[in-house]
């Protein structure tokens, strides 16, 4: 794979209000049929996409990634969090980047966000790809998830004690350059030398509580959407060993398979569900390679 540690060009974006800040890899020029949106999770930021971003670069693909609002070096409003404001947000950096349309890549929360987006924009989209998300969020997301909430509220006492906290998550088994860049983009350090996240607790907080509100289930949205989507599910869980924490179980890719007419479903062995944009196993580009050509 390419060097994950591969500088891409930073800037930032406004609209209504919002300011987005952004990172792009690859060749500025390339066609919407060759422009990739990366949309991460609900307590991620850009980085999320650094191990993958530089290879699809290197194969002639331009990969744009944002910070939801909330998150990142993004504006972070106290309220105002849903899929479908998410989902404004993205076409409005769509059009600052006067793009007619792209492929999309969500993942976990960003998932859900592209079939909002892909459902309120269908001309907007050209191919979407839902990674280890896209169901109506299970009953114990929050425990799946708890090791990325968990440092929502608290205060480390310095990068170290930030980077430890990482270190010492078994959801992380590696931690490899694109890890650690993820991870140094997350804190923030504090007046006193203190590190927090750049993750606002409300935002995070909002959006999980949106995902079971009835007019935000993404159930709502599957006879909506038309463009080509690729499923792929992690088989590895975030608990007791990796028999179980799971985002996407094996039962509800199947179903959302079945759901979005035309849809091809991936397994993804080795990765779970932080790991597998992250720490990706070499299937995942090849399949997400495979889908976009």
């Amino acid at each position: 794979m390419s060097d994950p540690s591969e500088e891409p060009r930073l800037g930032r974006s406004s609209a209504n209000g919002i300011e987005l800040a952004w990172a792009e890899w690859g060749d500025s020029a390339a066609s919407p049929a060759k422009t990739i949106v990366g949309i991460h999770g609900i307590t991620a930021n850009l980085f999320s996409w650094g191990a993958l971003a530089p290879d699809l670069a290197a194969k002639g693909y331009r990969f744009i990634a944002y910070d939801l609002r909330g998150r990142g070096d993004s504006s972070k409003p106290y309220t105002g969090y849903n899929t479908v404001i998410h989902a404004e947000d993205l076409l409005n950096l769509l059009d600052f980047f006067k793009l007619p349309s792209a492929n999309l890549v969500g993942h976990s929360l960003g998932a859900v966000i592209g079939l909002q987006f892909s459902a309120s924009y269908p001309e907007r989209v050209r191919k979407m790809v839902l990674v280890d998300h896209g169901m109506d969020t299970p009953a114990d997301a929050r425990q799946t998830i708890n090791s990325s909430f968990s440092r929502l509220t608290r205060t480390f006492s310095s990068r170290e004690e930030h980077f430890n906290f990482f270190k010492a998550s078994p959801v992380y088994p590696n931690w490899t350059e694109a890890v650690e860049r993820f991870v140094a983009y997350d804190g923030q350090v504090q007046p006193d030398g203190t590190v927090k996240t750049k993750v606002l607790p409300e935002a995070a907080e909002e959006d999980l509580t949106s995902q079971y509100i009835p007019e935000y289930l993404p159930s709502r949205l599957y006879g909506n959407i038309k463009t080509p989507t690729l499923i792929m599910r992690a088989t590895f869980g975030t608990m007791n060993g990796g028999k179980n924490g799971f985002i996407l179980s094996e039962e509800n890719a199947h179903l959302l398979n079945q759901k979005i007419a035309g849809s091809k479903l991936v397994e993804i062995s080795g990765v779970n569900h932080y790991t597998i944009t992250l720490d990706p196993t070499p299937q995942v580009l090849q399949e997400l390679i495979s889908f976009l050509e």
